[in-house]
């Protein structure tokens, strides 16, 4: 029993419709890109298109805004160019700079600099004066100054140590007192006028071995 072969034919339909569909699909792009590219694009023609050109009138026919207000003369300027003729005249050349004058200080200083320099004189710094000398009282108000050189009960001690004195060159005397109700001598050396002249008595009985101490009358 022989058998059909239908696999071929379907296969060959295939490929048939296959390649149907490309150029289908080629011819449906071809004519989109047509359509796109002839149809006008609302975008591009309104940028595209120019808007109508003004022509502005030339500067010399144009009106003058300020006519209004000039008076019957014109504008200044234009009566006196009309006369003179249309030619422009030359600008007159411009004067020749001076010399700027001198400024007030500039000139002091200038002064200042062609002087000569004073010449500098050191004066002589005066020595300091001297320092006052020592005020000395007055030979009445010198105070009176005493030695003692003791106070004995017994008149013949007291003329002994007046003795020893005397043989100094010093003056001296016993003046008698009391003392607790009992009678005393004592032996002075003095007056000394002044401390210094009681001072050097007193070193000189100090080189005796005599004591003495200061009293006032």
């Amino acid at each position: 029993m022989a058998t059909r072969k239908k696999k071929p034919a379907r296969s060959g339909s295939a490929w048939f419709g296959l390649i149907l569909g490309m150029v289908l699909g080629v011819a449906a792009a071809v004519a989109v890109a047509l359509f796109v590219t002839q149809a006008p694009m609302p975008f591009k023609d309104k940028a595209s298109r120019n808007a109508p050109a003004t022509l502005l009138p030339d500067v010399k026919n144009a009106p003058d805004p300020n006519i209004a207000l000039y008076g019957k003369d014109g504008p200044a300027g234009t009566r006196s160019t009309a006369q003179g003729g249309s030619g422009a005249q030359p600008p007159a050349p411009a004067p020749e700079p001076g010399p700027a004058p001198a400024d007030g200080i500039s000139q002091i200083i200038a002064g200042l600099d062609k002087a000569p320099p004073a010449p500098q004189t050191s004066l002589p710094i005066p020595p300091p004066p001297p320092p006052p000398p020592a005020a000395r009282p007055a030979p009445g108000t010198q105070t009176t100054y005493y030695l003692q050189t003791g106070a004995f009960r017994s008149k013949d001690e007291a003329q002994a140590m007046l003795a020893r004195v005397v043989l100094l060159g010093l003056p001296v005397r016993i003046e008698a007192g009391e003392s607790n109700g009992s009678p005393i001598n004592r032996v002075r050396v003095g007056p000394f006028k002044g401390i210094d002249e009681m001072n050097r008595a007193r070193a000189r009985l100090g080189d005796e071995k005599i004591e003495s101490t200061v009293v006032r009358p």
